[in-house]
């Protein structure tokens, strides 16, 4: 199958309880309005001094290497992050397929996401109309959803186009920058994602709480992992999803992703990564436990190289599947907070 049952599967929260949130439970938007006035576009920066909260999971060296590369968020060909927007449509077909079932049990497991993970489309091809019209295909309509860390807001869009409110946070202003002015270009877009250049704690600390939130290629670089999905769980209403995906530490892991992908390739800048922050599948699933979440489905999103040719890039002309068996280098988890 697609996907590995890390445990057994609980049973699929209430679909009516999508708009119901406990009594002093703030709405997601409600909360982070507390957080700055917004700005153009649905851009804001935290009015929340840093002193008001404490921030221990953002490392300053992380945030400043991908600051410094902001500008490139949106060179899907060329540039450092073209990797991400390669493997994109396999982590949104993991995410759609899990929502699904988990709000709606409208999808059966391991059905659909092979064809989506093998479409050979890129992020901006996804698009959407002038007017904000999604297409028929909106099996997230209705769902509010934070992306913690969001970068340049490659999975925010492709999770707005499935029907979404999609909130995005992430620590360097760059960052939120670069995703308010590339979702301006779509009123439909801009509409379905508002940006906030704020961390997880602060938005924690106003009381948001979302229907799923996601945080992809993250928990490799933050200071404190425990702590991180701690902060995540929080910040998940009771019943709802949590998606994480990060890169296992192996031997295979140190092969591919960092000697291969940065110091051969190139294709990712030199010191993107560090091996000792890797994490395992078991070490994830330990961590998600003590913060309260139950693992229900992990996958690996395996590479397949593309037959070389002269001037073919490999970081974007490769295959990305899913594998419910190899999880060695890059995998996907999907988690569940309990009602």
């Amino acid at each position: 199958g697609a996907v590995r049952l890390l445990s057994r599967r609980a049973p699929v929260a209430d679909p009516g309880a999508l708009s119901v949130l406990p009594s002093g439970v703030a709405r997601g938007e409600d909360a982070l309005a507390k957080l700055g006035r917004r700005g153009a576009a649905g851009a804001s920066s935290s009015g929340v001094e840093p002193d008001d909260v404490k921030i221990f999971t953002v490392d300053p060296r992380e945030t400043a290497k991908f600051e410094a590369d902001a500008a490139l968020w949106w060179d899907e060909e060329r540039g450092p992050f073209a990797p991400l927007h390669a493997m994109n449509p396999t982590r949104v077909g993991f995410i759609r397929e899990a929502l699904a079932r988990h709000f709606h049990g409208g999808i059966e497991p391991g059905t659909g996401v092979r064809d989506i993970a093998g479409e050979s489309i890129t992020t901006s091809a996804m698009s959407v109309g002038a007017a904000g019209d999604l297409g028929p295909a909106q099996p997230l309509a209705g769902l509010r959803i934070l992306d913690v860390g969001c970068g340049g807001g490659i999975l925010c869009e492709s999770l707005a186009r499935l029907g979404a409110d999609v909130t995005g946070i992430d620590a360097a202003k760059g960052n939120i920058a670069i995703a308010t002015a590339h979702a301006a270009k779509d009123p439909g877009m801009s509409r379905r994602v508002t940006y906030h250049a704020t961390t997880a704690e602060e938005v924690a600390a106003a009381g948001a709480k979302f229907d799923a939130v996601v945080s992809l290629e993250v928990v490799e670089h933050v200071n404190d992992p425990e702590g991180f999905v701690r902060q995540l769980e929080a910040l998940t209403n009771p019943g709802g999803a949590v998606f994480m995906s990060t890169v296992n530490r192996t031997a295979r892991s140190y092969a591919l992703a960092i000697v291969a992908a940065e110091r051969v390739l190139r294709w990712v800048p030199p010191g993107t990564h560090e091996f000792e922050k890797f994490m395992t599948p078991e070490e994830l699933a330990a961590v998600a436990h003590r913060a309260g979440l139950e693992v229900r489905e992990a996958a690996g999103m395996v590479y397949t190289p593309p037959l070389p040719a002269p001037g073919r890039n490999g970081a974007v002309a490769g295959r990305w599947t899913l594998s419910g068996d190899d999880l060695a280098v890059n995998y996907i988890v999907y988690l569940s907070k309990p009602k």
